[in-house]
Protein backbone atom coordinates (compact mmCIF):
# COMPACT_ATOMS: atom_id res chain seq x y z
CA UNK A 1 0.00 0.00 0.00
CA UNK A 2 1.09 3.57 -0.59
CA UNK A 3 0.74 6.80 1.37
CA UNK A 4 0.72 10.35 0.04
CA UNK A 5 3.78 12.35 1.05
CA UNK A 6 3.93 16.11 0.53
CA UNK A 7 6.16 18.97 1.65
CA UNK A 8 4.85 22.49 2.31
CA UNK A 9 6.77 25.63 3.18
CA UNK A 10 5.87 29.24 3.95
CA UNK A 11 3.59 31.15 6.29
CA UNK A 12 1.02 29.32 8.41
CA UNK A 13 -1.69 30.19 5.89
CA UNK A 14 0.51 29.22 2.94
CA UNK A 15 1.38 25.76 4.27
CA UNK A 16 -2.29 25.17 5.02
CA UNK A 17 -3.31 26.29 1.54
CA UNK A 18 -0.78 23.97 -0.12
CA UNK A 19 -1.94 21.09 2.10
CA UNK A 20 -5.57 21.79 1.17
CA UNK A 21 -4.86 22.18 -2.54
CA UNK A 22 -2.72 19.04 -2.82
CA UNK A 23 -5.13 16.89 -0.79
CA UNK A 24 -8.47 18.46 -1.72
CA UNK A 25 -10.10 15.23 -2.91
CA UNK A 26 -8.84 13.27 0.08
CA UNK A 27 -9.96 15.98 2.53
CA UNK A 28 -13.47 15.86 1.09
CA UNK A 29 -13.52 12.06 1.34
CA UNK A 30 -12.27 12.30 4.92
CA UNK A 31 -14.96 14.80 5.84
CA UNK A 32 -17.74 12.78 4.24
CA UNK A 33 -16.55 9.58 5.94
CA UNK A 34 -16.64 11.13 9.40
CA UNK A 35 -19.84 13.09 8.85
CA UNK A 36 -21.64 9.99 7.56
CA UNK A 37 -20.47 8.10 10.63
CA UNK A 38 -21.54 10.87 13.01
CA UNK A 39 -24.95 11.25 11.36
CA UNK A 40 -25.61 7.53 11.78
CA UNK A 41 -25.57 8.17 15.54
CA UNK A 42 -27.97 10.11 17.74
CA UNK A 43 -27.24 13.53 16.19
CA UNK A 44 -28.98 13.81 12.80
CA UNK A 45 -28.13 17.40 11.92
CA UNK A 46 -24.94 18.18 10.00
CA UNK A 47 -25.37 21.84 10.90
CA UNK A 48 -25.54 21.02 14.62
CA UNK A 49 -22.39 18.90 14.37
CA UNK A 50 -20.54 21.69 12.56
CA UNK A 51 -21.64 24.14 15.24
CA UNK A 52 -20.19 21.80 17.89
CA UNK A 53 -16.92 21.63 15.96
CA UNK A 54 -16.74 25.40 15.41
CA UNK A 55 -17.04 25.98 19.15
CA UNK A 56 -13.48 24.64 19.47
CA UNK A 57 -12.02 27.35 17.21
CA UNK A 58 -11.64 30.06 19.92
CA UNK A 59 -9.69 27.61 22.08
CA UNK A 60 -7.35 26.79 19.19
CA UNK A 61 -6.85 30.49 18.50
CA UNK A 62 -6.15 31.11 22.18
CA UNK A 63 -3.37 28.52 22.09
CA UNK A 64 -1.79 29.72 18.84
CA UNK A 65 -3.51 31.96 16.26
CA UNK A 66 -1.19 30.50 13.61
CA UNK A 67 -3.01 27.17 13.92
CA UNK A 68 -6.25 28.91 12.90
CA UNK A 69 -4.46 30.52 9.97
CA UNK A 70 -3.15 27.13 8.89
CA UNK A 71 -6.63 25.59 9.15
CA UNK A 72 -8.07 28.52 7.20
CA UNK A 73 -5.47 27.88 4.52
CA UNK A 74 -6.44 24.19 4.38
CA UNK A 75 -10.08 25.19 3.97
CA UNK A 76 -9.34 27.67 1.18
CA UNK A 77 -6.98 25.29 -0.61
CA UNK A 78 -9.57 22.52 -0.56
CA UNK A 79 -12.42 24.95 -1.34
CA UNK A 80 -14.32 24.02 1.82
CA UNK A 81 -15.77 26.07 4.68
CA UNK A 82 -13.61 26.43 7.79
CA UNK A 83 -16.30 24.67 9.84
CA UNK A 84 -15.65 21.43 7.98
CA UNK A 85 -11.90 21.65 8.65
CA UNK A 86 -12.70 22.41 12.30
CA UNK A 87 -14.76 19.21 12.43
CA UNK A 88 -11.84 17.14 11.13
CA UNK A 89 -9.42 18.70 13.60
CA UNK A 90 -11.85 18.10 16.48
CA UNK A 91 -12.75 14.59 15.32
CA UNK A 92 -11.15 13.06 18.46
CA UNK A 93 -13.64 14.95 20.63
CA UNK A 94 -16.59 14.34 18.30
CA UNK A 95 -15.77 10.63 18.06
CA UNK A 96 -15.09 9.83 21.67
CA UNK A 97 -17.10 12.20 23.85
CA UNK A 98 -19.70 14.21 21.97
CA UNK A 99 -21.15 11.08 20.36
CA UNK A 100 -20.69 8.36 23.01
CA UNK A 101 -23.16 6.03 21.29
CA UNK A 102 -20.70 5.84 18.38
CA UNK A 103 -17.73 4.68 20.44
CA UNK A 104 -17.40 1.16 19.03
CA UNK A 105 -17.54 2.54 15.49
CA UNK A 106 -15.15 5.43 16.15
CA UNK A 107 -12.42 3.94 18.34
CA UNK A 108 -9.06 2.70 17.10
CA UNK A 109 -6.35 0.54 18.60
CA UNK A 110 -2.73 1.68 18.38
CA UNK A 111 0.57 0.55 19.87
CA UNK A 112 3.25 3.20 20.53
CA UNK A 113 6.76 2.92 21.94
CA UNK A 114 9.93 4.80 22.82
CA UNK A 115 13.47 3.50 23.26
CA UNK A 116 16.07 5.47 25.19
CA UNK A 117 19.87 5.19 24.77
CA UNK A 118 20.36 2.50 27.41
CA UNK A 119 18.38 0.08 25.23
CA UNK A 120 19.59 0.93 21.72
CA UNK A 121 22.71 -0.28 20.00
CA UNK A 122 23.51 3.19 18.60
CA UNK A 123 22.67 4.96 21.90
CA UNK A 124 20.09 7.04 20.03
CA UNK A 125 16.49 7.68 21.09
CA UNK A 126 13.58 6.32 19.06
CA UNK A 127 9.83 6.83 19.08
CA UNK A 128 7.31 5.01 16.92
CA UNK A 129 3.86 3.59 16.53
CA UNK A 130 1.53 1.34 14.61
CA UNK A 131 -1.55 3.46 14.00
CA UNK A 132 -4.58 1.17 13.83
CA UNK A 133 -7.79 2.69 12.55
CA UNK A 134 -10.58 2.30 10.00
CA UNK A 135 -9.62 0.60 6.70
CA UNK A 136 -11.77 2.99 4.58
CA UNK A 137 -9.49 5.83 5.75
CA UNK A 138 -6.34 4.25 4.28
CA UNK A 139 -6.47 6.42 1.17
CA UNK A 140 -6.77 9.60 3.23
CA UNK A 141 -3.58 9.03 5.24
CA UNK A 142 -0.92 11.67 4.76
CA UNK A 143 2.78 12.08 5.52
CA UNK A 144 3.48 15.81 5.47
CA UNK A 145 6.57 17.92 6.14
CA UNK A 146 5.66 21.43 7.34
CA UNK A 147 8.24 24.23 7.36
CA UNK A 148 7.18 27.61 8.77
CA UNK A 149 9.77 30.37 9.44
CA UNK A 150 10.90 30.70 13.06
CA UNK A 151 9.20 27.45 14.09
CA UNK A 152 10.53 23.88 14.19
CA UNK A 153 9.93 21.87 11.03
CA UNK A 154 7.53 19.01 11.69
CA UNK A 155 6.86 15.71 9.96
CA UNK A 156 3.32 14.53 10.63
CA UNK A 157 1.70 11.17 10.05
CA UNK A 158 -1.83 12.48 9.84
CA UNK A 159 -5.12 12.45 7.96
CA UNK A 160 -5.97 14.74 5.06
CA UNK A 161 -7.15 18.07 6.46
CA UNK A 162 -5.86 17.55 10.01
CA UNK A 163 -2.92 19.76 11.05
CA UNK A 164 -1.91 17.89 14.21
CA UNK A 165 -1.18 14.24 14.92
CA UNK A 166 1.79 11.98 15.62
CA UNK A 167 5.29 12.41 14.19
CA UNK A 168 8.49 14.27 15.03
CA UNK A 169 10.14 17.66 14.67
CA UNK A 170 13.48 19.28 13.91
CA UNK A 171 13.71 20.22 17.60
CA UNK A 172 14.11 16.51 18.36
CA UNK A 173 10.66 15.88 19.85
CA UNK A 174 8.66 12.85 18.69
CA UNK A 175 5.26 11.58 19.77
CA UNK A 176 2.82 8.72 19.34
CA UNK A 177 -0.86 9.02 20.30
CA UNK A 178 -3.30 6.42 21.60
CA UNK A 179 -7.03 6.19 22.13
CA UNK A 180 -7.83 5.78 25.83
CA UNK A 181 -11.12 6.51 27.54
CA UNK A 182 -12.60 6.69 31.02
CA UNK A 183 -16.23 6.27 31.93
CA UNK A 184 -16.32 9.84 33.24
CA UNK A 185 -14.93 11.55 30.15
CA UNK A 186 -17.01 14.66 29.50
CA UNK A 187 -18.21 16.39 26.34
CA UNK A 188 -16.58 19.72 27.15
CA UNK A 189 -14.79 22.39 25.16
CA UNK A 190 -11.05 23.01 25.14
CA UNK A 191 -8.06 22.68 22.83
CA UNK A 192 -8.66 19.58 20.67
CA UNK A 193 -6.36 16.67 21.46
CA UNK A 194 -4.79 16.50 17.98
CA UNK A 195 -4.03 20.24 18.07
CA UNK A 196 -2.33 19.70 21.43
CA UNK A 197 -0.23 17.00 19.78
CA UNK A 198 0.93 19.48 17.12
CA UNK A 199 1.80 22.04 19.80
CA UNK A 200 3.79 19.44 21.73
CA UNK A 201 5.80 18.61 18.61
CA UNK A 202 6.87 22.24 18.33
CA UNK A 203 8.29 22.42 21.86
CA UNK A 204 12.02 22.58 22.45
CA UNK A 205 12.31 20.09 25.30
CA UNK A 206 10.48 17.29 27.07
CA UNK A 207 10.07 19.50 30.13
CA UNK A 208 8.26 22.10 28.01
CA UNK A 209 5.93 19.39 26.67
CA UNK A 210 4.97 18.26 30.16
CA UNK A 211 4.52 21.83 31.39
CA UNK A 212 2.16 22.57 28.50
CA UNK A 213 0.03 19.47 29.09
CA UNK A 214 -0.11 20.18 32.82
CA UNK A 215 -1.27 23.76 32.15
CA UNK A 216 -3.93 22.58 29.66
CA UNK A 217 -5.91 19.75 31.31
CA UNK A 218 -8.13 17.61 29.12
CA UNK A 219 -11.91 17.39 29.49
CA UNK A 220 -11.61 13.95 27.88
CA UNK A 221 -8.96 11.27 27.63
CA UNK A 222 -6.09 10.79 25.23
CA UNK A 223 -2.58 9.39 25.49
CA UNK A 224 0.68 10.95 24.30
CA UNK A 225 3.93 9.03 24.34
CA UNK A 226 6.69 11.63 24.02
CA UNK A 227 10.43 11.27 23.51
CA UNK A 228 13.27 13.70 22.84
CA UNK A 229 16.75 13.67 21.38
CA UNK A 230 17.94 14.51 24.91
CA UNK A 231 17.69 10.76 25.55
CA UNK A 232 14.48 11.02 27.55
CA UNK A 233 10.98 9.61 27.13
CA UNK A 234 7.73 9.56 29.05
CA UNK A 235 4.10 8.74 28.55
CA UNK A 236 1.29 11.09 29.55
CA UNK A 237 -2.17 9.63 30.15
CA UNK A 238 -4.39 12.70 29.90
CA UNK A 239 -7.87 12.52 31.42
CA UNK A 240 -10.47 14.69 33.20
CA UNK A 241 -8.80 13.76 36.49
CA UNK A 242 -5.49 15.25 35.44
CA UNK A 243 -2.45 13.55 33.93
CA UNK A 244 -0.51 10.46 34.84
CA UNK A 245 3.15 10.28 33.82
CA UNK A 246 4.79 6.92 33.05
CA UNK A 247 8.52 6.42 32.55
CA UNK A 248 10.61 3.84 30.67
CA UNK A 249 11.45 0.46 32.15
CA UNK A 250 15.09 -0.33 31.40
CA UNK A 251 15.04 1.96 28.40
CA UNK A 252 11.68 0.78 26.98
CA UNK A 253 8.30 2.52 27.13
CA UNK A 254 5.19 1.05 25.47
CA UNK A 255 1.58 2.20 25.51
CA UNK A 256 -1.57 1.03 23.76
CA UNK A 257 -5.23 1.55 24.68
CA UNK A 258 -5.58 0.98 28.43
CA UNK A 259 -4.69 3.15 31.40
CA UNK A 260 -1.54 1.83 33.03
CA UNK A 261 -2.24 4.07 36.05
CA UNK A 262 -5.92 3.94 37.01
CA UNK A 263 -7.81 5.34 39.98
CA UNK A 264 -9.80 2.62 41.74
CA UNK A 265 -13.09 4.46 41.13
CA UNK A 266 -12.54 4.83 37.38
CA UNK A 267 -13.85 2.58 34.60
CA UNK A 268 -11.36 1.95 31.80
CA UNK A 269 -13.56 1.94 28.69
CA UNK A 270 -10.64 1.47 26.31
CA UNK A 271 -9.66 -1.88 27.79
CA UNK A 272 -13.27 -3.09 27.64
CA UNK A 273 -13.55 -2.15 23.99
CA UNK A 274 -10.06 -3.38 23.01
CA UNK A 275 -9.03 -6.15 25.44
CA UNK A 276 -6.12 -7.03 23.15
CA UNK A 277 -4.44 -3.83 24.38
CA UNK A 278 -2.82 -5.77 27.24
CA UNK A 279 -1.30 -8.40 24.95
CA UNK A 280 0.06 -5.86 22.48
CA UNK A 281 1.71 -3.85 25.23
CA UNK A 282 3.27 -6.90 26.88
CA UNK A 283 4.43 -8.32 23.54
CA UNK A 284 6.30 -5.19 22.48
CA UNK A 285 7.87 -4.73 25.92
CA UNK A 286 9.15 -8.33 25.80
CA UNK A 287 10.39 -7.94 22.23
CA UNK A 288 12.56 -4.94 23.04
CA UNK A 289 13.74 -6.24 26.41
CA UNK A 290 14.95 -9.44 24.73
CA UNK A 291 17.61 -7.40 22.92
CA UNK A 292 18.30 -4.94 25.73
CA UNK A 293 21.17 -2.62 24.88
CA UNK A 294 21.34 -3.76 21.27
CA UNK A 295 18.02 -2.73 19.72
CA UNK A 296 18.40 -1.34 16.21
CA UNK A 297 16.18 -0.64 13.24
CA UNK A 298 15.90 -4.29 12.22
CA UNK A 299 14.64 -5.21 15.70
CA UNK A 300 12.21 -2.28 15.69
CA UNK A 301 10.72 -3.30 12.34
CA UNK A 302 10.47 -6.90 13.50
CA UNK A 303 8.50 -5.76 16.55
CA UNK A 304 6.16 -3.57 14.52
CA UNK A 305 5.47 -6.53 12.19
CA UNK A 306 4.66 -8.88 15.09
CA UNK A 307 1.57 -11.06 14.56
CA UNK A 308 1.16 -12.59 18.02
CA UNK A 309 -2.60 -12.62 18.60
CA UNK A 310 -3.44 -12.07 14.90
CA UNK A 311 -5.61 -10.34 13.72
CA UNK A 312 -5.60 -8.17 16.87
CA UNK A 313 -1.81 -8.04 17.02
CA UNK A 314 0.76 -5.25 17.08
CA UNK A 315 0.62 -5.47 13.27
CA UNK A 316 -3.17 -5.41 13.11
CA UNK A 317 -5.35 -6.80 10.33
CA UNK A 318 -9.08 -6.67 9.73
CA UNK A 319 -11.11 -9.15 11.77
CA UNK A 320 -13.61 -10.69 9.36
CA UNK A 321 -15.73 -11.90 12.28
CA UNK A 322 -16.52 -8.31 13.29
CA UNK A 323 -19.12 -6.07 11.65
CA UNK A 324 -17.48 -3.62 9.19
CA UNK A 325 -17.95 -0.66 11.55
CA UNK A 326 -15.86 -2.41 14.21
CA UNK A 327 -12.91 -3.47 12.06
CA UNK A 328 -9.46 -1.91 12.34
CA UNK A 329 -6.11 -2.44 10.71
CA UNK A 330 -2.69 -0.79 10.81
CA UNK A 331 -2.98 2.17 8.44
CA UNK A 332 0.52 3.55 9.04
CA UNK A 333 3.60 2.25 10.86
CA UNK A 334 6.47 4.57 11.71
CA UNK A 335 9.55 4.98 13.84
CA UNK A 336 11.85 7.99 14.16
CA UNK A 337 15.47 8.30 15.25
CA UNK A 338 15.29 11.60 17.11
CA UNK A 339 19.05 12.11 17.12
CA UNK A 340 19.51 11.80 13.36
CA UNK A 341 16.09 13.44 12.71
CA UNK A 342 15.19 10.51 10.46
CA UNK A 343 11.82 8.78 10.18
CA UNK A 344 10.82 5.54 8.46
CA UNK A 345 7.17 4.84 7.71
CA UNK A 346 4.83 2.57 5.78
CA UNK A 347 1.39 2.87 4.27
CA UNK A 348 -0.72 -0.06 5.51
CA UNK A 349 0.33 -2.98 7.72
CA UNK A 350 4.14 -3.07 7.89
CA UNK A 351 4.20 -6.81 7.13
CA UNK A 352 3.01 -5.88 3.63
CA UNK A 353 5.28 -2.89 3.05
CA UNK A 354 8.83 -1.65 3.08
CA UNK A 355 9.59 1.42 5.16
CA UNK A 356 10.02 4.75 3.36
CA UNK A 357 12.71 7.09 4.72
CA UNK A 358 12.57 10.85 5.32
CA UNK A 359 15.03 13.18 7.05
CA UNK A 360 14.32 16.60 8.54
CA UNK A 361 17.05 19.22 8.25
Amino acid sequence: MDIRCIQVKGSAYDVGFEHGKAMAAEIKKNYHYYMSMWLSGPEKSERALLDKASAFLPYIEGLNPAFIEEMRGVADGADLPLKQIAALNARWELNYTYLPDMLAEAAGGCTAFALTPENTGTKDTYVGQNWDYKPPLQGQCLAITIEIPNRPAVFLITEAGIIGHKGFSSSGIGIGVNFIKLGRDAAALGVPFLIKARHVLEQGSLDNCVAFLKANPSPNSGNMLIASAEGKALDVECSPGGMRVLRPQEGVLVHSNHFQELNKDDTDIGSLLLPDTFGRTARLYAHFHDAAGHVGEEKIEEGLRDHTGLPNSVCRHEDGNKPPAERWQTLVSFYANLNTRTIRYTGGPPCQSEYYRKQLV
